[in-house]
């Protein structure tokens, strides 16, 4: 149907949740040694509004379902958890929950991942870049899409 804005629903809310940390100031920012409402709340929070605008796009693009965003919230939560993730300067922003929000297209069409590994190779280079997030919440939310369609195996897969 044109002019549905339903698939858009869970990137608005996501966009309203991250608008709402960014006016209101608040900065949770995660490294090795931070609690755990650091690392709950880093994807909302943003350096800028040109950082926040980045991020939104490539969501909005992407256009993921609640499932996706519930997993993907899940995987670079669970990422960030991960001792190789950190950097000695604090991790803050969206774009960890958006590599595994494209983990289940990834899966779904059967995607080979040397793409997002190329990409975060080549980012490796860049200094503050913390790249690390990427690989991993995207490599954990494709191994949770793995468990997911392995275990309802009745599931329909796209062609």
């Amino acid at each position: 149907m044109k002019g549905n804005i339903s698939p858009f629903v869970p990137s608005i809310a996501v966009a309203l949740l991250c608008l709402g940390f960014q006016l209101s100031g608040a900065r949770f920012a995660y490294t090795a040694g931070s609690g755990v409402w650091e690392h709950l709340f880093y994807g909302f929070c943003h350096a800028n509004i040109f950082h926040l605008a980045l991020n939104l796009m490539a969501l909005f693009q992407f256009k993921p379902r609640v499932k996706t965003c519930i997993i993907g919230y899940a995987a670079s939560v669970a990422a960030s958890f991960v001792p190789f993730a950190s950097l000695p300067v604090p991790t803050l922003g969206l774009s960890g929950f958006v590599m595994a929000c494209y983990a289940r297209r990834y899966h779904a069409f059967r995607l080979k991942p040397w793409r997002i590994v190329l990409a975060n190779v080549v980012l490796a280079f860049v200094p503050f870049y913390n790249w690390r997030i990427h690989l991993l919440s995207f490599f954990i939310a494709y191994i949770i899409y793995g468990i997911w369609n392995h275990t309802r195996p009745w599931h329909s897969r796209p062609k």
